[in-house]
């Protein structure tokens, strides 16, 4: 299906964007490969629900391959100096929750669909991270105030996807 194949390519676009980044210290390419990959996700959203191609693996594939990529951007960001370390704790705990959580309800045959506050939170970390890659010269309080912007969203994001699942749980067990 060409959604996955697109979600294929995004992984694979994941240490490249960490080449770019740390090894060859090609901000602006590793930007385009950082948007490339927002881009793509898109797409094959959109091509997914589109054309009907939408699968139960698809919906746990994608997310991993964008959190993998999440994680690996504030990894590499913290690395190069870009952001503080404490940036990446916070991150992960986040995604690897989230990833654990997604990957236990998917064996056991519970599938939860993004939402909007999902996608919005994926448009804000990427713009963040694109922008802290692009302005090297930001000050400090614009990156500490993006950086609150950053990690106030994804937190509202797991809360709301925590709220989701427990609701979703509790109708079953009424039913």
């Amino acid at each position: 299906m060409i959604p996955n194949i697109l979600t294929t390519v995004r992984l694979f676009l994941v240490p490249i964007f960490a080449y770019l980044l740390l090894k060859a210290q090609n901000l602006p390419a590793a930007a385009v490969v950082l948007i490339l990959s927002g881009a793509t996700d898109v797409v094959d959203g959109y091509i997914a629900r589109k054309f009907h191609m939408v699968s139960d693996f698809g919906k746990v594939y994608d997310p991993f391959v964008d959190k993998l990529m999440q994680i690996t951007a504030v990894i590499c960001l913290a690395l190069a100096g870009i952001i503080p370390f404490g940036v990446i704790l916070i991150v992960i705990l986040k995604e690897l929750t989230m990833i654990v959580i997604g990957g236990i309800l998917y064996l056991k045959k519970i599938v939860v669909h993004s939402h909007w506050y999902g996608k919005a939170t994926t448009v804000i970390f990427y713009t963040i991270i694109f922008i802290l890659i692009i302005w090297q010269n930001i000050s400090h309080a614009w990156v500490v105030g993006l950086l609150l912007v950053l990690v106030g969203t994804m937190l509202a994001s797991a809360v709301a996807y925590l709220v989701d699942i427990i609701k979703n749980f509790e109708e079953k067990r009424v039913q």
